[in-house]
């Protein structure tokens, strides 16, 4: 039995009649309210309520630490599953909000799918769940950790959703694709330094990850940025960014002499530019 509250600044703390310390008032209630569900049952208004609010809770810090490696790291660092990511998976969770906001909805409902199981064996244990200042764990910051439990799990699924959409319009890119496109496949013998260029461009596109392969096999099928950013569902920004990066990699080849822009496209690149030049 409780007989009074006690504390001066900061949270109350709840004491029995023989003078042991219990939990801090606002813990009780937490505690209070878990032993409320579990008796009304998960189907009750008041758990739809609690439920409610542990995702309101949640969602923001989830926002937040997926766009900072080290907060995602610390929230992660108790799961069973290893968190694994590439700078790909850092750069796309960093620059795309509607990314985040579908994992950290993902993220959220797996973890409250577990809750109640979790509840129903007794899981929230405040005074073993303490933060940092060694104070015991609200039911939300409880809720909040169990959705970094299970976020290297979700996020393996989400990236292979991800790749998955990809890979269908990332395909091998054909030899003679490239040639078809600068119009060098008709009758006349193609020279032998625009063959050798669209060979190993070609090399170099298929060794691409599949988001920048489609982007590349999507614009040498004359797709302009806003229609190759609708198709593979990313921003336009990603698509810039991925001929960007592949663009710096033909450069890279060509200071490093492994990549030979022949006589013909040189003097093509010269007429293009005269022909944009006059149109200015």
């Amino acid at each position: 039995m409780r007989s009074n509250i006690t504390g001066a600044a900061g949270t109350p703390t709840v004491v029995t009649t023989d003078g042991s310390d219990e939990l801090p008032q606002d813990i009780q209630r937490d505690v209070d309210l878990v032993a409320d569900i579990l008796t009304t049952g998960f189907t009750s208004p008041l758990w739809q309520q609690t439920a409610d609010e542990l995702y309101a809770y949640a969602f923001k810090p989830l926002l937040s630490a997926m766009r900072r490696t080290h907060k995602l790291a610390d929230l992660c660092a108790k799961s069973a599953t290893p968190l694994v990511m590439t700078d790909e998976d850092r750069g796309t969770l960093y620059r795309s909000a509607p990314d985040r906001e579908h994992l950290a909805v993902l993220t959220i409902s797996v973890a409250m799918e577990t809750f109640p199981q979790v509840l129903k064996n007794g899981g929230y244990a405040p005074a073993r769940h303490r933060g940092k200042d060694e104070r015991p764990a609200r039911l939300t910051s409880f809720f909040y950790g169990r959705c970094g439990l299970v976020f290297p799990r979700v996020l393996q699924t989400w990236r292979t959703e991800q790749t998955d959409r990809f890979l269908r319009h990332a395909v091998r890119m054909s030899d003679g694709t490239l040639l078809h496109a600068l119009g060098q496949d008709g009758p006349e013998p193609v020279p032998e330094g625009v063959a050798g260029l669209c060979d190993t461009l070609t090399v170099m596109i298929n060794e691409l990850k599949p988001r920048h392969r489609a982007v590349w096999l999507l614009t040498v099928d004359g797709m302009s940025q806003g229609e190759i950013a609708e198709i593979l569902d990313i921003k336009v920004g990603d698509v810039e960014n991925a001929r960007y990066a592949f663009r710096s990699k033909v450069r890279e080849a060509r200071r490093r002499g492994k990549l030979a822009v022949p006589p013909e496209v040189r003097a093509e690149w010269a007429r293009a530019k005269a022909t944009k030049a006059v149109a200015r």
